[in-house]
């Protein structure tokens, strides 16, 4: 341990001298102890009792406040109601206008269909081709005579 006087006394403290005078630390301590100790002054007067109702400015204020909070947010949920139920309509709208558009395509295929599968000669190629029939001013003649004869011996042949 260092002696009192030595250099590292001055490196520490600065005051080699009084370290001396007083002993080791003593005048730090001192000066501590003044610098804690805060000062009060005590004045004496009419302060803020405990009974006294608070200031009716002071509560005006309060009441202006809270006004204004709660029109802030009627407002706010106002604004966001109005929003969803105008978002909703505009998508109730756009999927009403996609279906009519849809039901706009499948009518004018069917007109389409309508008008191919109801020509009068798509009808008579089919009639004609597919079916075996003939145009009204064609005449066909079919004689079953000789095929009802063939049928009446091939009856009697049969009896016998």
């Amino acid at each position: 341990m260092a002696s009192r006087y030595t250099s590292a006394a001055y490196a520490y403290d600065y005051t080699a001298q009084e370290q001396a005078s007083y002993g080791y630390g003593a005048e730090r301590r001192r000066r501590a102890a003044e610098t804690r100790a805060p000062r009060f002054d005590v004045y004496t007067g009419a302060g803020r009792q405990a009974d006294q109702d608070v200031s009716p400015a002071f509560l005006h204020v309060v009441k202006v406040f809270a006004v204004l909070a709660v029109l802030f947010c009627a407002i706010g949920l106002g604004r966001v109601t109005i929003a969803s139920a105008t978002t909703a309509l505009l998508n109730d709208n756009a999927q009403i206008s996609q279906e009519i558009e849809e039901v706009r395509e499948a009518g004018e295929n069917l007109e389409v269909m309508n008008s191919v599968y109801g020509a009068d000669s798509r009808i008579r190629d089919i009639a004609t081709g597919s079916l075996g029939m003939v145009e009204p001013d064609q005449r066909v003649i079919l004689d079953f005579s000789s095929d009802a004869s063939a049928a009446a011996g091939a009856e009697e042949a049969s009896a016998e």
